[in-house]
């Protein structure tokens, strides 16, 4: 038997930098073109919100480099939408926004839309400070819609985070 030993480099563990990646679902919509159409009126505008409990960690806050929230989007509604996503604050102030466009599908074939939006550095800082994500989804202009229009838009999204320790 052979026993081969060589001295163990502590000191290489200062240079040791782990970079692990969380992925995290954030919320899941899906509704008919009917379910906008509420007592004989259009009704354009869906909302819901998230509280955000991952950036208040001491842990978070030091080591996370970038954020990046993935959006997908089906639509089969003949209407475009307009999604908009807004960061807040414990006080309710705006601190990140950004919108996404879906276009209309006009025979009713699910038209796919993937948008990613990625924070680093002062847009990162300012996620960090957000306490609430709110999700506006507004039916925009177009053919009008009734009881017996055809199609769905759906949405999925998650966040990625990035982090180095």
């Amino acid at each position: 038997m052979f026993n081969c030993t060589k001295p163990v480099d502590f000191e290489q563990l200062d240079d040791l930098t782990l970079e692990p990646v969380v992925e995290s679902s954030l919320i899941f919509y899906d509704a008919s073109a009917q379910e906008f159409f509420v007592g004989g009126t259009e009704q354009i505008t869906a909302e819901d919100f998230v509280e955000i409990d991952f950036f208040n960690n001491g842990f978070i806050q030091d080591n996370l480099i970038k954020v990046e929230f993935v959006f997908n989007i089906e639509n089969s509604i003949n209407r475009p939408y307009s999604l908009q996503i807004r960061f807040l604050d414990s006080a309710g102030q705006s601190l990140e926004s950004f919108t996404i466009n879906t276009e209309a599908s006009a025979n009713n074939q699910t038209i796919k839309n993937t948008h990613i939006e990625v924070f680093e550095d002062e847009s990162l800082e300012h996620i960090k400070r957000s306490r609430i994500m709110v999700f506006t989804l507004e039916m925009l202009p177009g053919e009008a819609i009734d009881e017996n229009t055809l199609g769905r838009i759906s949405l999925q999204s998650k966040g990625v985070f990035y982090l180095r320790v």
